[in-house]
């Protein structure tokens, strides 16, 4: 069990999309819901084959506004049950131990006049099966006064509205490991706003299914909104069975020892007495690429994160 959600605000940057092709790779989620693709229908085909995502469910965009999407690979059973532009239901069957278990993508009404509309969604949703649920998105609103941090004072009210509803449906605040923020705006402004808008809740039965479940809220650059990652903390260290690909980086074509470090590779390949002395060489120049890049530059991904972190 794994689902990555996140308002990606627009796939049509190549950035946003590689930030997310990353993730996907990283955590092979059962889920990928996404959030503002402004995508139409046959646009989301070009994503769904970079992701590996087949199979899925897009709710087009209106005049390049909004936009959803469910996504998962040809294997997983995954049924749709409703969908609206506010959000996508669908019940999950893992293979293994053919238990289901229910899944919903929401997105609440940016506008607040119009909020109520998500809330009476949220509990028509919540009486319609009594499965396992797990419900993620972004929701549009905050709880409690701590959630928000910069800009005008939230209603009370409003909150509390908020609050009911989940109450009413008997659904609870998963938490989160990372930044207490999902959304900002103005970073690093005098009118800095933050809040967390983000989140998942989840019923009794599901949290008592998935005890070791845990949110991670992760920072990234192509949008103002966290991307959020669900997992199994009982089996998110489990090794995959891919191996990990070699990329060359256009970076090391800067540094004037790699010109020289692939001719003397390529040299060595073509020294070698083998029936292939093509893949030979490549085969050199992979491996001393991928040792030169660890003693040159070192772990490029893990500096990237840990800047992330820190914003």
């Amino acid at each position: 069990m794994s689902v990555i959600t996140w308002k990606c605000r627009g796939l049509r940057n190549p950035c946003t999309v590689n930030t997310l092709h990353k993730m996907v790779m990283e955590e092979d989620p059962t889920l990928v819901f996404l959030i503002e693709t402004k995508f139409e229908v046959l646009e989301m085909a070009r994503i769904k084959r970079k992701l590996e995502r087949h199979q899925g469910l897009v709710v087009p965009s209106v005049k390049r506004a909004g936009g959803l999407a469910l996504l998962w690979k040809s294997s997983m059973k995954v049924e749709v049950q409703t969908y609206s532009p506010r959000h996508i239901d669908a019940i999950v069957t893992e293979d293994q131990c053919s238990m289901q278990w229910r899944f919903t993508g929401f997105y609440g009404h940016p506008e607040t006049s119009m909020r109520g509309e998500s809330w009476t969604s949220l509990e028509q949703l919540s009486g319609q099966m009594d499965l396992l649920w797990v419900i993620m998105g972004d929701f549009n609103e905050i709880l409690h006064e701590s959630e928000k941090v910069g800009g005008n004072k939230r209603p009370a009210s409003q909150m509390k509205h908020f609050g009911d509803v989940i109450n009413r449906t008997n659904l609870r605040d998963l938490g989160y490991v990372g930044s207490d923020f999902t959304w900002c705006r103005h970073w690093g402004t005098p009118g800095w706003i933050r809040e967390r808008l983000d989140r998942t809740f989840i019923s009794t039965n599901w949290a008592a299914c998935f005890p070791h479940a845990r949110l991670h809220y992760v920072t990234v650059s192509t949008s103002d909104h966290c991307m959020l990652v669900l997992k199994d903390g009982q089996h998110s260290k489990q090794a995959r069975c891919r191996p990990k690909l070699f990329k060359f980086e256009s970076m090391w074509l800067r540094n004037s020892q790699c010109k020289d470090l692939v001719q003397d590779a390529w040299f060595r390949g073509s020294c070698k007495d083998t029936p292939y002395p093509f893949n030979t060489c490549m085969e050199e120049c992979r491996e001393s690429l991928t040792h030169w890049n660890k003693i040159t530059f070192g772990h490029v991904g893990k500096k990237i994160n840990a800047l992330r972190q820190k914003l």
